[in-house]
């Protein structure tokens, strides 16, 4: 989050028009005729005026900083880092400070102008989600968020797309909605097939990548003493790739992938799988940053 929150701020902080009003000397939006008539009585020539200006104080500024002075509270964080995000809420100095609420984030909308906001927004729920009031009434403390995965899974999905989104130009990361291949043979309101939601997909001029992330504590099953890959990830990147392909010609030689975070041990195998070439791989998200970001990107090399 401090990395993303650098960011912003070297590229400036969102503006968006507030409401003001004030009493000023010409006019200026929409005049209060009664609030300036006893202005006038009392000052002389002073307008009551309501009007629109721009100003750092957004709902998403707002959420931002909220999220830092909440985290910063938290008895078991690092002094240190308690002392930077402190810091770095106090370079919000025009944004006014909320009670953050889950509702908080459901009213935020955000469009082209905004949208490298979408992952500090992100980090900001989670965080929200993580910490719990702590028994006493004072402060907050962290639920274990690692072991949820479901939650987790999520986030190691949005890391995955938005890193590829961020940090690489040779393919666009694009969103990829699949229909099953499939003719129906029966007549009737029984229900339909299921659209298929791609992880991330990434498409290039000559080369184009369908990503399944997975957040499990281990990336192989075990039966009868022996180690494989998950079969039913296996299914679903190849049900990914064959309706893929059949749906759009583009897509015939598309590639898949198998994402999982990094636990114990290194996974990097690849096959060749009726024609898609399928890569079953890890990432390990303890390392520093810039070995994450080398090993993310020879992924896609």
């Amino acid at each position: 989050m401090r990395g993303g929150l650098g960011a912003v701020l070297r590229r400036g902080l969102e503006r968006t028009y507030q409401p003001f009003e004030d009493e000023i000397a010409t006019v200026r939006g929409r005049i209060d005729l009664a609030a300036s008539f006893r202005l006038i009585a009392r000052k002389g020539r002073r307008l009551q005026c309501s009007f629109d200006e721009l100003s750092h104080d957004s709902a998403i500024n707002r959420i931002l900083k909220a999220s830092l002075l909440r985290l910063s509270r938290a008895p078991t964080l690092d002094s240190e880092l308690a002392k930077e995000l402190r810091a770095l809420a106090q370079r919000f100095p025009n944004v006014a400070d909320i009670q953050l609420r889950r509702s908080s984030f459901a009213r935020i909308r955000l469009h082209r102008n905004n949208t490298y906001y979408g992952l500090l927004l992100k980090i900001a729920e989670l965080a929200f989600d993580c910490l719990m009031p702590h028994p006493s009434g004072k402060g907050f403390v962290f639920n274990d968020v690692l072991r949820d995965e479901k939650k987790m899974a999520r986030v190691f999905e949005e890391f995955v797309r938005n890193f590829y989104r961020a940090e690489q130009r040779t393919f666009a990361v694009e969103p990829l909605t699949l229909m099953w291949d499939a003719i129906p043979l029966t007549c009737g309101n029984l229900g339909q097939l299921p659209m298929m939601r791609v992880d991330v997909f990434l498409r290039g001029e000559h080369r184009n990548i369908i990503i399944d992330t997975k957040y499990y504590a281990d990336a192989l099953q075990s039966y009868h003493g022996r180690e494989s890959f998950h079969s039913g990830n296996l299914y679903q990147i190849f049900s990914y790739l064959r309706n893929a392909a059949a749906k759009h010609p583009e897509l015939s030689a598309a590639d898949g992938m198998l994402l999982y975070p990094e636990v114990q041990r290194t996974l990097d195998a690849s096959y060749l799988i009726q024609g898609h070439r399928t890569r079953i791989a890890t990432v390990d998200l303890a390392k520093p940053w810039p070995q994450i970001a080398d090993r993310m990107l020879q992924l896609v090399s």
